[in-house]
């Protein structure tokens, strides 16, 4: 152990000073025939161990041998710690390169992917896991999601089609055409980044060259969703969807979403911000009256209200979340599946073009 430490140690001194570079072949040597589960060359070990020692051989004698059982320790520590910092960075390559994050817990908080809402998993980490006295669980729970990570970088590779993943009553931006390519998304509609991807996707014009749909996904937490009223927009949108206006150039459903992504107030507050802080009855009597402004008779927004809160809109909505988790595999909000492939956070203007 102490010949692999030694090694790790001189790679990066060898690097500045070629001082040490003698040392270097040799505690290569030694490292090899340890790896390889043969005796280390002991006078390569010695003459370390005597470099490091003999100043306090000279003043403090006394002190040589606990000295030497803690290089021993430090020795153990540096292996242990290279050969986990090794795990978390592969671990962390390659989530990021299935799902864009080098966090799936906390996808938000990794800055090498593009910026989103994380979906949380509710797995304790390592750490909390630790911490709980639960070793067993804290490295069982890591590597299993390690694992479930190397499962899914086929669907890294393979050809995204919107259609495949498209949820029943799907809307569209547009007056749908079947010349065009299928782009879906999937928001939430209190996230912030969805809000910014909707502004790009009318920047570049993306919704007049591709037929634009969206899975509502309220991004869930511990104690409800994330954001409060996320899933009483979806519950209205989805209802929405299953009593579609006749003869609008719109669909209502989004034109609340636009609404929502790209309006404020008459103080200036981002509609958005505005729903997210709304006690869900203030929340509710926007949409409704939104959906009265976009062309709803008092009845049919009577009946909106009374289906958003039926037992057919929870199914659709438990549906989609089942076909977000378990077929998309997206940890990150907003995702777009268009042009073959799936992109994870923010798209921006530019790649929309």
């Amino acid at each position: 152990m102490f010949c692999i430490a030694a090694f790790i140690v001189l790679v990066f001194m060898a690097a500045v000073s070629a001082r040490y570079r003698r040392y270097l072949g040799k505690a290569w040597n030694c490292t090899l025939r340890r790896v390889t589960f043969r005796p280390c060359d002991t006078t390569f070990k010695q003459d370390i161990k005597d470099h490091l020692l003999a100043p306090l051989a000279v003043r403090r004698p006394g002190l040589v041998g606990p000295a030497s059982v803690a290089l021993e320790v430090v020795a153990l520590l540096v292996v242990l710690t290279t050969v986990w910092s090794a795990y978390v960075v592969v671990k962390s390559g390659v989530n990021l390169y299935v799902y864009g994050t080098c966090n799936k817990q906390d996808s938000a908080s990794c800055s090498l992917g593009a910026e989103a809402c994380s979906i949380p998993d509710q797995t304790p980490t390592f750490g909390e896991s630790l911490l709980s006295g639960d070793v067993i669980g804290a490295f069982g729970n890591d590597f299993a999601s390690l694992g479930e990570t190397f499962s899914a970088i086929p669907s890294r590779m393979q050809n995204w089609d919107a259609e495949e993943y498209l949820p029943a009553n799907a809307s569209y931006l547009a007056a749908y055409d079947a010349k065009k390519e299928t782009a879906l998304e999937v928001i939430d509609p209190g996230c912030t980044y969805c809000l910014q991807l909707f502004n790009n996707i009318e920047e570049a014009g993306f919704d007049d060259r591709m037929n634009l749909t969206y899975i509502a996904y309220p991004i869930a937490s511990a104690d409800g969703y994330k954001f409060e009223n996320s899933l009483l927009v979806t519950q209205y949108l989805e209802a929405l969807r299953l009593n579609p206006l006749e003869g609008a150039e719109t669909p209502v459903d989004w034109e609340i979403l636009r609404r929502i992504y790209t309006e404020d107030n008459d103080k200036g507050v981002s509609w958005q911000s505005v729903i997210n802080g709304a006690e869900p009855a203030s929340a509710t009597a926007l949409l409704q009256d939104w959906s009265a402004e976009f062309g709803l008779s008092p009845e049919q927004v009577a009946s909106v209200a009374s289906v958003a809160a039926s037992d057919e809109v929870a199914d659709i909505i438990a549906t989609n979340t089942q076909l977000v988790e378990e077929r998309i595999h997206t940890v990150k909000i907003p995702s777009i599946i268009f042009d073959g492939r799936r992109h994870d956070g923010l798209v921006s203007v530019g790649d929309l073009d």
